[in-house]
Parts: structure tokens; C-alpha cells; sequence
């Protein structure tokens, strides 16, 4: 908040003005969500539709990405849900986030002055609610999903003292116009798209700030209004380019799309493989001088015909040939080609998945050992995250500077669900030597620093565990053997100092 010196009439002034806004928020919230049971009425169909795209549309369209930013969106979109490797990968980088793990830091400590410990902890204490208010971790999720699917979430963060949501808009109304020092971006929405009835009705139920561009847009004619800073943040996977929308997946999007290309031609092959047609002869008499002169009338063995066509299953027909027929009267459509055309579909797969990154990963057939798996997800967890976590860390204090006057630093760590161990064996070690890492690592449990503090405050000074429960819990940190060796033996190797050979003999006791 700006300092002013104005005197007791201007800090007044900023009183009145965050006693507002804070009662403008809880509204806000109130009406989002009143908003929110309201955005599909159960009694009306969904028109959303999702076009076809094949691999050399694709490639049409990559020849030229700047112009075609929403064919390649919606070629995305199709694929998501057409490819079960492409719903897979995205999905799985979107789940191994795991925001909880965090240090919150007081910014108003200083090495040098004396530092007001009750007003320390108050904002740490204050900031620590907030947090809890915004739950991150829950709402990142579907932002996550969409950054991996199409490059950009455009967000309006809804909050009050209790809960918030993000509130996610159709990129196709949106464009990015500037990026805050704290790396994420801010866009403007092009409110022209908000004029019908229904979507006015929309911006009511929403409320500010939806209400303030709408009326600014019936005001000044201005189509693109940007999206107040305090409610907005863009979020983009491709960092690096502000100018150009691309979806991260979109080198794969052509192996995909001849993937279903070949799946669609097996499953033709293996529906014609179940049908078969019946030959129903009209033998010619043994001494007939014409061609015509059948064993059986034609028009009693169309009547049998009839009556048999009658009685056969779906997938089998009929027919009626002039003359002998061999091979027991039955023609077979299946191919000996099959199983060589599903070992190319399964190799295709094979192939897609090995060099898509998560994909191998998810295709654990191709794994050979504990490291290789954890060097792996190492990997993969700095390609999934490396772009984004300075976004989401920048937008989260921003956040709280708009909503607390000084709050404390957030720092998220650069870990995922997969990689946490690691750093939590770190950090583990560096409690052992004395280092102020409890609430840290306690983090990378998924208990935040309140949580902590809360239950130490509850299991020592109120129900007074330590003197009822003098002893620790047994582990490899509080028991020795008689050499001085951890535990009762040596200690197990960690999984990344295993060779495949020692963990394929391990697996085969």
C-alpha cells in the first residue's frame, strides 16, 4: 500500500478505502458463486463441438502458427480427448504439482535493527490464514491442465475471507498485453463478446470487476478492456514468446494424428474380419442343353432364400450364385494380415509414447530400473514446472500484497510429487545439524506451518505429550546396534545407488 503524508485524514482515507474493498470481495465471491450454479441450466442442451483435424491440416497450420492460434487450440482440444496417450500425458503433468510445499518468509526481519516479535508474528500468522484462504494447491490443477493443453489459462481469482476459486475464461476473448515484474502475465478481454443478453446476465452474476468493464466497454465503444490487476493473471507454459500462442503438445500433435489415422484403418479391418458371406448355389441340371434349366425352381429357392436371410445374425449376408460353389459355400473376409497390422499399431504407440517425455513414464514397460525411473521423473518434473512455478510463485505474493499491507515472502520449492523424497532427505539432514528447516520440511509432508505449530502448541502445551511420552518414536535416527551401525544391519541403499542387476535379484526373492 502506498505511504502517504497527508496526516490522520489520508490514513483514514486508506482505512475506508480497505474496509471497502474487503466487503466489495466477500460480495464478489458471493455472487461468483451464485453465478457459478447458474452458468448451465440443466434443462438446455450443450452446442459445444469439436471439429476433426487430420495431420496435414496440422501441418497447414504449422507453416503459419501466428495465424492460426485457435485452429491449432482446437486441434489440440480434439486430440486431448480423441488420444488416450496425448489425455494421459497432459494429465499427468498437470497432478504432479505439489504447491503445499513452501517457505513463507518475514519480510519485516532485519539483521541489523531490532525486530518487533509480536508484530512478526501477526503478519505471519496473517499471512499464513490468507494462504489458507487462496488454497493454491486446490485450485491450480484445472489452470495447470489448460497451460500444458493450449499455453495460456486466462484467470480472474475470485477470493474473500474465507474461500477462493480461479475463474477461467475462453482464450479465444482474450489477449495478453503485459507482463508483471513478478513474471506472470496481465490480458485484456474483448468485451464486444459480452453484449447479448445472456452474457450481460453473466457479467451480473459474476459482478465486479466483469460489471466495471462491461459498463466501460457501453461507455467508451473500447472493445479490448484489461482485466484489473487485482483480479487478473494469464498464465503460459511457453514463457518466452508474449506474441505467439502455441500448445506445448503440438510436436506430437501429427505423430497422434496418424496414430488415429492407423487405429481407425485396423478397426475397419477387424470389423470386415467378422462378417461373412453365404453362397447359396442353383445347381444346373446334369444333362441341361440350356443354362437355365436348374435342379430347383428359382422361385421356390428365392422363397427358402428369403426365409433364410431372415434368420442370419448382423454381420452375415447372402447370395444367390448360378452353378457349383466350393469351400464349403463360405466366403471369409478375415485377413492373415491382422495380427501384423496390430503389432504396427502397438509399435506406433510404443514409439509415440518413448519419445513424448512423460509418456515414457506412463509406458513403465520400457523402465529397467529404479534409477532410470527416478532420473526420469527428475526430468520430467523440471520440464513440467520450470516455466510455470516462478508464474504461480509471483502471482501468489502479488496476491497478498493486494490483500494484506506487508505480508510475508512465499517461496514454493522446486519440487513435484515425484521428486519431493529427495529434498525432504536434504532437508532432513540439515534439521539434524541445527538448521531452521522444521516447518519446511514439514511442508514437503503436506502440513502447512500452522498446521505445525498448531499441533506442537496442542501436543506440548496443552495435552503436555513430552512428559507423558518421554520416549521418540523408534527409528533409524533414535536406535543403534551394538557396532554403532543403524538400525540392526546396514541400512538400505538408496533407490538411485541400486544397479538394475542387484534390484532384479532383490525383486526375485
Amino acid at each position: 500500500m502506498p505511504k502517504t503524508s497527508s496526516g490522520t485524514k489520508s490514513a483514514s482515507s486508506v482505512a475506508e478505502k480497505k474496509a471497502k474493498y474487503q466487503e466489495n470481495q466477500k460480495k464478489l465471491f458471493e455472487e461468483a458463486i451464485e453465478g457459478a450454479k447458474k452458468l448451465r441450466d440443466p434443462n438446455r442442451n450443450s452446442t459445444i463441438s469439436l471439429n476433426s483435424f487430420d495431420r496435414e491440416t496440422i501441418r497447414t497450420y504449422l507453416q503459419s502458427p501466428a495465424n492460426n492460434e485457435e485452429n491449432l487450440r482446437n486441434a489440440a482440444r480434439y486430440l486431448f480427448y480423441r488420444s488416450q496417450p496425448l489425455y494421459r500425458i497432459i494429465r499427468w503433468y498437470a497432478s504432479m504439482w505439489d504447491l503445499r510445499c513452501r517457505q513463507v518468509i518475514p519480510t519485516e526481519y532485519s539483521y541489523t535493527k531490532e525486530n518487533s516479535i509480536d508484530k512478526i508474528r501477526k503478519t505471519y500468522e496473517t499471512t499464513l490464514k490468507q494462504l489458507d484462504i487462496y488454497d493454491i494447491q486446490g485450485n491450480w490443477h484445472d489452470v495447470a491442465l489448460r497451460c500444458y493443453l493450449e499455453d495460456v489459462c486466462y484467470t480472474v481469482f475470485f477470493r474473500d475471507d474465507t474461500d477462493a476459486f480461479f475463474y477461467i475464461l475462453d482464450p479465444s476473448e482474450c489477449k495478453i498485453d503485459v507482463r508483471y515484474f513478478t513474471k506472470e502475465f496481465g490480458y485484456s478481454v474483448d468485451m464486444s463478446k459480452w453484449r447479448s443478453t445472456q452474457r450481460r446476465e453473466l457479467a451480473e452474476w459474476l459482478g465486479s470487476p466483469f460489471t466495471d468493464m462491461l459498463a466501460e466497454y457501453d461507455r467508451t465503444g473500447t472493445r479490448w478492456i484489461h482485466m484489473p490487476d487485482e483480479y487478473g493473471a494469464a498464465f503460459k507454459f511457453n514463457s518466452d514468446r508474449m506474441d505467439l500462442i502455441i500448445p506445448p503438445m503440438v510436436p506430437m500433435l501429427q505423430s497422434i494424428s496418424s496414430l488415429n489415422d492407423l487405429a481407425d484403418i485396423q478397426a475397419l479391418k477387424d470389423q470386415a474380419s467378422i462378417y461373412k458371406l453365404l453362397l447359396v448355389p442353383m445347381k444346373v441340371l446334369n444333362a441341361a442343353k440350356t443354362n437355365d434349366e436348374f435342379e430347383i425352381s428359382p422361385d421356390i429357392l428365392i422363397e427358402y432364400y428369403q426365409k433364410l436371410s431372415q434368420t442370419l445374425p448382423e454381420y452375415v449376408a447372402a447370395s444367390i450364385i448360378p452353378g457349383e460353389v466350393t469351400n464349403d459355400n463360405v466366403i471369409d473376409f478375415s485377413t492373415t494380415s491382422a495380427d501384423k497390422d496390430i503389432d504396427r499399431l502397438a509399435q506406433s504407440q510404443d514409439t509415440l509414447m518413448s519419445l513424448s517425455g512423460g509418456g515414457a513414464v506412463l509406458n513403465a514397460s520400457n523402465i529397467t530400473s529404479t534409477a532410470a525411473f527416478n532420473a526420469w521423473l527428475k526430468s520430467e518434473s523440471e520440464f513440467a514446472i520450470s516455466s510455470l512455478m516462478p508464474q504461480i510463485e509471483g502471482f501468489t505474493n502479488r496476491m497478498l500484497r493486494n490483500d494484506i499491507s506487508k505480508p510475508c515472502l512465499v517461496k514454493y520449492f522446486e519440487v513435484t510429487v515425484y521428486t519431493k523424497d529427495d529434498l525432504k532427505k536434504s532437508l532432513l539432514e540439515s534439521c539434524q545439524h541445527s538448521f531452521s528447516n522444521r516447518l519446511a520440511y514439514n511442508t514437503l509432508n503436506g502440513i502447512s506451518e500452522f498446521a505445525t505449530m498448531a499441533m506442537e502448541f496442542i501436543e506440548t502445551d496443552v495435552l503436555g505429550l513430552p512428559e507423558l511420552m518421554n520416549h521418540p518414536l523408534q527409528s533409524s535416527y533414535t536406535t543403534t546396534g551394538d557396532q554403532g551401525t543403524v538400525g540392526e544391519g546396514r541400512s538400505a541403499l538408496p533407490d538411485d545407488e541400486i544397479q538394475p542387476s542387484t534390484e532384479r535379484s532383490r525383486n526375485d526373492r
